[in-house]
């Protein structure tokens, strides 16, 4: 900093006026404050109109690539049909963590050794709510990567089985990403089924947005997490195998 633009502090009154317009939480020399009436006084303050949060991400990096789109352009009628095949595999993926977590539930009271085991009964179908599929071309490629999001609830289980009245009412949440090859089949690079009980163990994941966080041209996905540790951000890459972390606010390495 020159001489010429330092700042210099003086004595008195100011030698340029004070801008007219009004800056809340200040008032203007040798006005009084407005006094508060005894109507207003003790009332909270109004909160905003509550709606949905929109979250947009923003990559500060003045020296990065221009922002661009990786969201991919369907063909006519094709997204309908991977649509489908997305849910059909997400609510197998959803059947099987509900299966899974029948298996490994423990009884308060033994139960009575049986002569012969009986079949174990197959559960009901869940049922897929609050849908959500986007794809991106995030290899620049005309690869589509497709994820998936959905809210999952089992169906009622009939009255007098084991599960009646238990697991009714627990939703489950999926997360799932996958990629199609050459000859037009589904691969999923990741697969996250979880629900309140188990965030420990499988946090849950709200997409925000596919991002180019390192500036190499290519789009990296970009979620928020919830865990049992709290909510963070993760940040991950598509590769043809897996999805690879490159981010995680929760755990930071």
């Amino acid at each position: 900093m020159n001489e010429a633009t330092r700042p210099r502090l003086r004595r008195g009154k100011p030698v340029e006026p004070l801008p007219d317009e009004d800056i809340p939480g200040y008032s203007k020399p040798g006005v009084a404050p407005a006094a508060v009436t005894p109507a207003s006084a003790g009332k909270p303050a109004q909160p905003a109109a509550s709606g949905p949060v929109l979250l947009f991400p923003a990559i500060s990096d003045a020296g990065g690539p221009a922002p661009r789109s990786f969201t991919f352009q369907w063909l006519k009628d094709e997204e309908g049909e991977r649509r489908k095949q997305m849910q059909a595999l997400a609510t197998q993926q959803v059947q099987a963590y509900i299966e899974a977590l029948a298996r490994n539930r423990i009884s308060a009271s033994p139960k009575p050794q049986a002569s012969r085991r009986a079949p174990a009964r197959k559960t009901a179908p869940p049922i897929l709510e609050n849908v959500q599929m986007i794809a991106y071309d995030l290899w620049t490629n005309n690869q589509p990567v497709l994820v998936f999001a959905a809210d999952a609830h089992q169906a009622t289980p009939p009255a007098g089985t084991a599960h009646a009245g238990t697991d009714a009412d627990v939703q489950y949440s999926i997360m799932m990403v996958a990629r199609t090859d050459i000859y037009n089949n589904l691969h999923p690079l990741y697969v996250g089924v979880t629900d309140k009980y188990h965030l420990d163990v499988t946090p849950r994941l709200e997409l925000i947005d596919a991002v180019d966080a390192d500036g190499d041209g290519r789009g990296e996905l970009l979620f928020r997490e919830t865990s049992d540790a709290g909510t963070g951000w993760v940040i991950y890459r598509a590769t043809p195998d897996k999805l690879w972390k490159m981010f995680d606010s929760l755990n930071p390495e």
